[in-house]
C-alpha cells in the first residue's frame, strides 16, 4: 500500500513522502465545491451540534423541550443522507473513480437506502464493540482500581483505533456482494480481511482519529470535521481493502451510481 521513501535521490530529484497519504486529500480538494459539500454533509450529519447555543438564546431545553425534540428529529431524519453520500465515496475509492459525489435530487434515495445500510453494518461492526471495549475498562479501571468515571472517555480512542476500520472492512464487503446480515454478524470473515492489512488500516485509522482531534477542538467544527474525517479515510480504505482481497470475477458494486 505504501510507497517506498527510502531510496536514493537522484541530483534535482524530490522525494515525495506519504503519496497514498496525500491522494486522499487531493482527491477531495479536485473537487472544486468540496468546502460546500462538506458544510452541507456536516449539517445533515450532527445538525443538532450547530444549534447548541441555542439554550441560550431561547432560555435553555428545560424551558423549550419541544424545541430540543425537533432538533433530534430533524438530525434522525437527516443523517442517513450523510452517511450515504460517504459509502459513495468508499465505493469510489474501493472500484476506482472520480471526486466527490454529488449532492443531488436524483441521488437522494440511494444515500438514504445505502446510509441505512452503513448504519445497520456499523451498529455490530463499529458501536458494539466499543461498547463492550469501554464496558470493560469501566469494569477493570472504574470498579476495580478505583480511577474517577470521568476518566472513562481516554479509553475511546484506542477502541475507536480498531473499530474503525473493521467497520469499514465490513462496509467493502458489501459493496462486493455480501449481505447486510453477512457484513453485520460474520466477525471471522471480516476480521481475516482486516487482518490482512492490518498495518496499513491501522495507520489510517490514527490518521483519521488524530485529524478529527485537531479539527474538532473549536466545537462548532464537530460535525464538518467528522464528515470530512469520514470522506478523507474511505478514500484511503477503499483502496486499502482492495489489495487484502483477491479480484474475482463476482464482486460488484451494489448500486451504479450515476453521481459525478
Amino acid at each position: 500500500m505504501h510507497h517506498r521513501v527510502d531510496s536514493p535521490r537522484g541530483n534535482g530529484e524530490k522525494v515525495c513522502y506519504f503519496r497514498d497519504i496525500r491522494a486522499g486529500f487531493a482527491t477531495l480538494f479536485a473537487d472544486r465545491f468540496w468546502l460546500p459539500k462538506v458544510i452541507f454533509g456536516g449539517i445533515l450529519l450532527i445538525n443538532p451540534v450547530l444549534l447548541a447555543v441555542a439554550p441560550d438564546w431561547f432560555g435553555g431545553w428545560t424551558q423549550h423541550k419541544f424545541l430540543s425534540l425537533g432538533l433530534l428529529l430533524a438530525n434522525a431524519s437527516s443523517f442517513w443522507f450523510a452517511l450515504g453520500f460517504t459509502y459513495e465515496v468508499l465505493r469510489r475509492a474501493r472500484f476506482g473513480g472520480g471526486q466527490l459525489p454529488e449532492w443531488s435530487g436524483r441521488v437522494l434515495k440511494q444515500y438514504l437506502r445505502e446510509g441505512a445500510v452503513k448504519f445497520t453494518i456499523s451498529l455490530t461492526t463499529l458501536l458494539l464493540p466499543l461498547f463492550v471495549w469501554v464496558a470493560a475498562c469501566y469494569g477493570l479501571f472504574i470498579r476495580l482500581l478505583g480511577l474517577p468515571s470521568n476518566l472513562l472517555s481516554v479509553f475511546i480512542p484506542f477502541g475507536s483505533w480498531f473499530a474503525v476500520p473493521f467497520c469499514a472492512v465490513a462496509c467493502c464487503r458489501w459493496l462486493d456482494g455480501a449481505s447486510v446480515s453477512a457484513c453485520a454478524l460474520d466477525y471471522r470473515e471480516t476480521f481475516r480481511l482486516f487482518w490482512r492489512r492490518r498495518g496499513d488500516f491501522l495507520i489510517a485509522s490514527a490518521l483519521f482519529g488524530g485529524l478529527n482531534a485537531i479539527l474538532m477542538s473549536l466545537f462548532y467544527t464537530i460535525p464538518f470535521a467528522l464528515f470530512f474525517g469520514l470522506c478523507l479515510v474511505d478514500t484511503w480504505f477503499g483502496p486499502i481493502y482492495a489489495s487484502a482481497v483477491a479480484k474475482e470475477s463476482g464482486s460488484f458494486a451494489t448500486a451504479d451510481s450515476s453521481a459525478s
